[in-house]
């Protein structure tokens, strides 16, 4: 009641004051208000503009992945050269099983510098991915939901980033090497639909090839996921759409030390080959035979006069005289990716091309 009391008292005291002194009181409160609005305006497009700045060098962030598991932030290092703005091209670089992100942010850099590209390298912390499997599987052997998986990072922070600095690409580009090799080969069996174009994995120590259950020889698979895809979430469906999407498998033909103590020598890597160069040779086939084996069965389900969705893009380059060597790889993968702006059709024809060259070379 009392408030009521307060109200009709106002009410009443504004009708006894002169208009004039009404009209004063009125335009003075405007201004204070529009001057008040102005300021706060201001002060939001400066915050905005603080946040969307983007840095020039090298920068090092955490990456808490609120569409994933926000319990285990991810490092982010940066690299952005001069001259190089949200429209430059976003360049991910997946590191080894030394989580060294940095190292391979500094191998990328002086490409960045010569090429105006952005460098991204992510590090998979010891401290939260404590497991080889929690970085080369992605947690995908002991994690249920597929979001939280380590294979989901990247594009969710690809969003991140896009909402951050206001790059306007649609895809960014990935290249992993060694263990970096494993999560993007595995990212883009588990994840088809990413973001990530062109996409290369290099001199990766071994693979989860394309099995539903019987091998080539026509009996039951000894091995399972992780080692193929038997047990896993990678159907036929999953797999016609990775095989179909454009994938550059990158091997280096002097990557052939069997006894590298960082090698995995199960009994289900062995059985891909003896070195990585071998079990990179063997992987294309299976996958090449997989896919051929799918368009088969999309033939006989559609008719043998229908037109089949193609199922077969991906490629390989053989770096020649390189081992175990990331910025050799490095160097390899920005010439194929940065050389000239073509399409990945042609990117495709020069690839064939080189590889036709290099085999010429080999001695008989």
């Amino acid at each position: 009641m009392n408030d009521w009391r307060h109200v009709v008292w106002a009410l009443k005291l504004a009708l006894k004051l002169p208009l004039r002194l009404i009209s004063r009181l009125t335009l003075g409160l405007a201004s204070q208000l529009a001057f008040s609005a102005l300021l706060l305006s201001v002060s939001l497009i400066s915050i905005h503009a603080l946040a969307s700045s983007l840095p020039t060098g090298k920068t090092r962030f955490s990456f808490v992945d609120q569409l994933g598991d926000p319990a285990r932030p991810v490092t982010i290092w940066m690299f952005v050269p001069d001259g190089c703005d949200a429209t430059c091209p976003l360049q991910f670089v997946m590191h080894g099983a030394q989580r060294n992100g940095e190292t391979y942010l500094d191998d990328w850099s002086g490409f960045a510098k010569e090429r105006k590209f952005i460098v991204i390298a992510p590090e998979f912390s010891r401290q939260y991915f404590p497991r080889d499997d929690d970085y080369s599987l992605g947690r995908s052997t002991t994690e249920k939901d597929v979001n939280k998986w380590a294979f989901a990072a990247p594009d969710h922070l690809f969003d991140e980033l896009k909402s951050r600095y206001g790059f306007t690409t649609a895809s960014y580009r990935l290249f992993g090497h060694s263990a970096g090799g494993q999560f993007v080969h595995r990212l883009h069996l588990f994840y088809p639909d990413h973001h990530a174009s062109p996409i290369i994995a290099a001199n990766p120590g071994w693979y989860t090839q394309f099995e539903w259950g019987i091998d080539k020889n026509g009996d039951a698979s000894k091995f399972k996921f992780p080692y193929n895809t038997i047990g896993s979430r990678i159907d036929e469906a999953r797999a016609r759409a990775a095989l179909s999407r454009a994938f550059v498998l990158m091997l280096g033909d002097k990557d052939i030390d069997a006894n590298d103590a960082s090698l995995n020598h199960s009994a289900g890597a062995d059985a891909q080959g003896l070195d990585r160069f071998q079990r990179g040779q063997n992987f294309l086939l299976n996958a090449k035979a997989a896919a051929q084996n799918l368009r088969a069965t999309a033939e006989v389900k559609a008719g043998a006069l229908a037109d089949v969705e193609q199922t077969w893009n991906w490629q390989s380059i053989i770096v020649p005289g390189v081992a175990h060597d990331n910025a050799a790889m490095a160097k390899a993968a920005v010439e194929f990716m940065y050389a000239h702006p073509e399409s990945l059709a042609d990117q495709k024809r020069r690839s064939d091309v080189i590889n036709k060259a290099n085999h010429k070379a080999e001695p008989k």
